[in-house]
């Protein structure tokens, strides 16, 4: 077994209710120790505990860097809201892995009744000591997921998150990743989900921002020539910004040729995401943003796969 360190970053494994509702807990070390099987492991916080609703990508480098120090297995205690979005990043900005990183959490404090952290915990800490897998996944609900490939699809139940587009990995072999790219800082990106009537002002809020990833319906359509959402795009193209289409369906892939409503994405040099899942194209288009990607260049490193997040 190799050692194995665990990074608690905040979130519902190790809140406490207070006068606002549950917050985290800045003495949490102790009741996890209690609350695992007995094994040793190194603790470390990060410098201050967040509910991940807050975290972004600063965040997400903080997390990297401390990641970067540490030599064995990891174990990052996380909020379940963006967990899938920091495992996407991490599965990035953590190109030279030789361990596992491992990201748990909980839906019920590990301190109140009927909590599923303790499991979560103990599975997280048996990959990261055991596992072949020198990649980023997620550990939650008995299930192993590769991390860049999960997506929250639950609010409340034990088993909240999926991989719509890949297959778990308990039992599965290892398979080890060269990244191309040695980037370690990502850009902010912006997401618009489509919507029914959808116009023009809804890209008003994201003109600041170099990235979008545009959640389409279906296998990649939006409204198309003469209407302003359309003219808006175009617009947001001539400034430089980049765009990047994946499926709002939360399963399948973008495949824009289809269908006419789809013709969009390549009239306006707009990027496919194929089976890309929101967390992994925003992270993905931000690293490589980051690292001064644009026009063909960044389409073609979009459409490669780095850290195993698309086939």
């Amino acid at each position: 077994m190799r050692p194995v360190t665990v990074l608690y970053t905040g979130g519902t494994i190790g809140m406490r209710p207070g006068p606002d509702g549950l917050g985290p807990d800045a003495a949490f070390e102790g009741a996890f120790r209690a609350a695992v099987t007995a094994r040793d492991f190194h603790w470390l916080e990060t410098p201050h505990l967040l509910d991940s609703s807050a975290m972004g990508p600063q965040d997400w480098q903080t997390i990297a860097d401390l990641s970067r120090d540490i030599s064995g297995g990891l174990v990052i205690l996380h909020g379940t809201d963006t967990m899938a979005y920091t495992a996407a990043a991490l599965s990035f900005l953590l190109h030279d892995l030789g361990a596992p990183v491992v990201l748990t959490g909980a839906q019920v404090p590990m301190q109140s009744d009927g909590s599923d952290a303790a499991a979560n915990a103990e599975l997280a800490l048996d990959v990261a000591a055991r596992s072949p897998r020198a990649e980023v996944m997620i550990a939650f609900g008995g299930a192993l997921l590769r991390g860049n490939r999960a997506v929250k699809c639950h609010a409340q139940n034990p088993e909240a998150f999926c991989s719509p587009n890949f297959p778990t990995l308990n039992g599965a072999e290892s398979v080890q990743f060269a990244h191309p790219f040695t980037g370690r800082q990502i850009s902010p990106v912006g997401v618009l989900k489509l919507y029914p009537g959808i116009g023009a002002e809804a890209l008003g809020g994201f003109a600041h921002l170099p990235g979008l990833v545009v959640e389409a319906f279906g296998s990649g359509n939006m409204p198309g020539e003469g209407t302003s959402f359309h003219a808006a795009l175009m617009l947001a193209r001539r400034r430089g910004q980049e765009i990047v289409v994946v499926t709002q369906t939360g399963g399948g892939q973008v495949a824009a040729r289809t269908y006419a409503a789809g013709a969009s994405v390549a009239q306006l040099g707009l990027i496919p995401g194929g089976e890309l899942t929101t967390p992994a194209a925003v992270t993905k288009l931000g690293w490589l943003l980051a690292q001064g990607l644009r026009g063909d260049d960044l389409a073609d490193a979009m459409a490669r796969p780095v850290a195993g997040e698309m086939s």
